[in-house]
């Protein structure tokens, strides 16, 4: 984790009062259920300004500790030079160097204050990285980009048979014919708009965040899709599974009858209700580690080497229903997502037509299909 404006470099600002250094603690874990952190040797930054953290979730944990600490006298610190982050406000607010620190411990103690705007504006796109729907699509086939004119066709795999014959017998032949897959396209397309009134009210940046959300509708239709390719071809070669709860025998009954074929199951997408049936019938199973990652977010877990991938949850961008179950083999054994036009976005005004309008309409030409019907497998819970 990157951008430390604790250590030093062109961002350092702090420095601890007691030694004249730049700010640098020990690092340390998480708190326990008193409050209390194990220090470490290491120091929480390393001699290249990075944060010693495994993921943006700790990340985040770790810089609310050392806020918190510089707020109740923990860490005494002082600043040379105010931090991007405050010369951001001052250029705003006209506030001088010496009151950097000061707004800081403001921001911390009083939420209406400007200076915890400014905070806020800073850790907004972290959080939203979590709490924002990621789509899956593109996680579970291989996207592959068309070039123009070009026709979309896949070869189908060969099968040649054997025999074993007398000692005067004669083979016959395994005449071979070549077959394609020809799989369509569709347009999937998003238009938001805002008229210029609404976007001077907002006390956010609407229209970055409208952006964002187009994203998001555009992925939720990639999934919608996939799963409709997938349930369409889940029945083809394997057989559907039914289950009480989503336990040990449920799952390996999915793996089964992809792994029948030779083929090895990468990720098992489960509604976020079936997590329930995980929590009380696999805590034994996966790494503690894992099951705190699976109990915290409820976005990604390990059965047995295969990914446990959650939908979204929420009315809004749920892609499976309750009780339903989908597991698939690698994306290179699966089949594909051919994409003829990548996403892209062309900024729109309705000025010209008397309406005092802007927003950009978003359009991506892709297609999806399953060659290998074997390696997609249904369950529902019954």
């Amino acid at each position: 984790m990157k951008n430390n404006p604790y250590s030093k470099g062109p961002a350092n600002t702090y420095f601890d009062k007691k030694t004249n250094e730049p700010f640098n603690p020990k690092n340390f874990g998480q708190a326990d259920k008193y409050g209390n952190r194990t220090a470490s040797e290491e120091n929480l930054f390393d001699n290249s300004g990075n944060l010693n953290a495994s993921d943006k979730a700790e990340a985040f944990d770790k810089i609310a500790a050392v806020l918190g600490g510089m707020q109740d006298g923990k860490y005494d610190v002082y600043t040379k030079k105010a931090s991007s982050m405050f010369d951001h406000y001052q250029r705003n607010a006209s506030v001088p160097d010496d009151e950097a620190y000061g707004i800081l411990r403001e921001a911390l103690a009083n939420p209406q204050s400007d200076g915890f705007r400014v905070v806020g504006e800073n850790l907004l796109n972290p959080i939203k990285e979590v709490l924002d729907y990621e789509g899956m699509a593109r996680k579970v086939f291989m996207p592959c980009n068309v070039k123009s004119g070009e026709t979309i066709r896949y070869d189908k795999d060969q099968y040649v048979m054997g025999y074993q014959i007398a000692e005067d017998g004669q083979t016959p032949q395994s005449v071979q014919i070549g077959q394609y897959y020809y799989p369509p396209e569709c347009d999937i397309t998003c238009y938001p708009s805002i008229e210029v009134k609404d976007q001077f009210r907002a006390q956010f940046d609407i229209m970055a965040r409208i952006q964002d959300r187009a994203r998001q509708a555009i992925e939720y239709q990639e999934d919608l899709k996939m799963v409709n390719v997938l349930q369409a071809a889940a029945n083809a070669s394997n057989s559907q599974t039914y289950f009480t709860s989503l336990n040990l025998a449920a799952l390996e009954s999915l793996c089964y009858q992809i792994e029948r074929h030779r083929l090895i199951t990468s990720k098992i997408l489960i509604h976020r209700q079936e997590l329930g049936d995980i929590r009380t019938t696999l805590g034994q199973t996966v790494d503690p580690l894992t099951q705190r990652e699976i109990f915290m977010s409820g976005y990604i877990a390990n059965f047995f080497n295969a990914q446990i991938i959650t939908t979204a949850g929420t009315n809004t961008y749920e892609i499976l229903q309750p009780g339903e179950v989908l597991a698939v083999t690698d994306a290179e054994h699966l089949g594909g997502m051919p994409i003829r036009v990548e996403l892209y976005s062309e900024p729109v005004s309705e000025f010209v037509n008397g309406f005092p309008r802007r927003g950009w309409f978003y359009h991506e030409v892709i297609s999806m299909f399953v060659a290998n019907p074997a390696g997609v497998s249904a369950g529902s819970k019954i």
